[in-house]
């Protein structure tokens, strides 16, 4: 009789640590003097992240070897998003120090920030129905209205609080699959969701890194990842001679676009979320061309 694997639980083995996103986030802001402001408020929500991702220890999600060969043999995702385990007195705490940094580091979620963070001392969120609500792709707009926010604003607040939550169950997760293994799909092989950032990694391989779980995997360089069209008059790319590192990759049959960094270009340390804040330039060129971003970023 098969057994399931069963991933070791165990805290989240950090690629970058909270140094190295700090000074990452300094040499943008040296670089990309206009994006300061918010380079420097985001730095600061993902330290917060990865000061609370170095307490986490969820239990693993163990998948039966029945069923997970028949995700592995049909290329389905391993787990649907509502499956992550969000730790909801951890959440809260981070939710609250990210309320604050709001108010301090960004005015136009200030006021918001501080209605939230009322309500959340005063214990008037079900945070329990608000992540399930987030993660299913439920409408959360009841909720924000009974705190007195806009939903935009409180999905921010919300998915930035369980980020690493949901980070860490995908590291055990990725115990699942073969590290070598090309998924080529334009979905997340752990979660399903779409990417929203690509990369060529330092032996010119190309990877694709998911907007909810981080999960990062290896895909084929040519062809478009969410429409499968292998037609070249279909796929285009678009760069600038003074940003070399950067590509945006767009197909005029789905009509869908991936930034992606060449970090071989790059001359820092890449850190994909704040490259993600950095580039957010080329998604107003992108949108104003036609062509959308399927994935969902955090930020």
């Amino acid at each position: 009789m098969n057994r399931p694997i069963i991933p070791e639980p165990g805290k989240l083995d950090l690629a970058v640590s909270v140094d190295d996103i700090r000074k990452t986030g300094a040499v943008i802001q040296k670089i990309r003097p206009a994006y300061s402001p918010l380079i420097e408020f985001y730095t600061l929500i993902f330290s917060a992240q990865a000061e609370a991702a170095t307490a986490i220890c969820p239990e693993p999600i163990v998948i039966e070897p029945d069923m997970l060969a028949l995700k592995q043999e049909n290329e389905m995702p391993l787990i649907t998003p509502v499956q992550f385990r969000i730790d909801r007195d951890g959440a809260r705490d981070l939710m609250k120090k990210i309320c604050a940094l709001a108010v301090t580091h960004a005015p136009k979620l200030a006021e918001p920030a501080s209605i939230l963070e009322k309500a959340l001392d005063a214990d008037q969120v079900d945070l329990d129905a608000l992540f399930e609500a987030l993660l299913d792709s439920q409408s959360i707009e009841d909720q924000a209205k009974d705190i007195g926010i806009s939903a935009e604003a409180l999905a921010f607040f919300g998915f930035n609080a369980t980020s690493p939550y949901i980070q860490a169950c995908s590291a055990q997760l990725a115990t699942y699959l073969d590290k070598d293994d090309e998924h080529g799909k334009g979905y997340c092989p752990i979660c399903g969701s779409h990417p929203d950032l690509g990369y060529f990694d330092e032996h010119g391989k190309k990877q694709i890194t998911c907007s909810l779980c981080s999960h990062t995997w290896r895909i084929k360089r040519m062809g478009c990842l969410f429409c499968d069209s292998k037609g070249k008059e279909h796929q285009h790319y678009f760069f600038s001679n003074q940003e070399k590192e950067y590509r945006v990759y767009y197909c005029d049959q789905c009509k869908n676009y991936l930034k992606t960094i060449d970090t071989r270009e790059l001359g820092r340390q890449f850190f994909p979320r704040l490259e993600q804040v950095a580039t957010l330039h080329l998604d107003i060129k992108a949108q104003e061309e036609g062509y959308t971003a399927l994935g969902n970023p955090l930020v």
